[in-house]
């Protein structure tokens, strides 16, 4: 039996892809999940927040995007109409957050965030994956936005330490 596929560009396709990446039938790019992180995570904290978040602030982001799960439970049980971040999201956002913020996950013990997630399987898988093996997170890793807070080198192994929000500064010639 044979079938034919029509693929037609329009607005309905776009909405179909992107209900595919977030039930996670299809893989987000990185560039993706930054966009999806500021546009999820802006809708309740103000941009300058969530870059200057640290080591110093809380938990690892893999535990923070948990908890705004219950978060938005919370505020549509109050009346607020957010959509809940489904698993492939806050994958995606967790990883996006930490290549470009840092991650401090190895700073905690690893029972302890198992723990905080509480059975979240999304997360703990994440959590389980080696940093190198997280697409997103590995092809962000060297990246950064202005307006991040770089503190002490904390999860920045791979990042100009420069301090907040400054870059990196060419030599003057001599």
């Amino acid at each position: 039996m044979a079938g034919l596929v029509v693929v037609v560009p329009n607005p309905m396709g776009d909405r179909v892809i992107s209900q595919a990446k977030a039930r996670g039938y299809l893989s987000y790019s990185a560039a993706e999940a930054m966009e999806l992180a500021f546009k999820r995570c802006s809708a309740c904290h103000p941009e300058e927040k969530i870059l200057k978040y640290c080591s110093r602030c809380g938990p690892p982001f893999i535990v923070v995007t948990h908890f705004m799960k219950r978060y938005i439970d919370i505020a549509r049980a109050q009346g607020v109409d957010i959509e809940q971040l489904r698993d492939a999201e806050v994958v995606a956002i967790a990883q996006a957050w930490n290549g470009i913020i840092g991650n401090w996950e190895n700073d905690w013990p690893q029972k302890d965030i198992k723990k905080l997630l509480e059975g979240d399987r999304a997360l703990i898988t994440l959590l389980e994956t080696p940093e190198k093996d997280r697409p997103i997170e590995a092809a962000l890793k060297d990246k950064s936005v202005p307006g991040v807070y770089m503190r002490d080198g904390l999860g920045m192994e791979n990042k100009e330490k420069t301090g907040a929000g400054q870059q990196k500064k060419e030599k003057e010639p001599s």
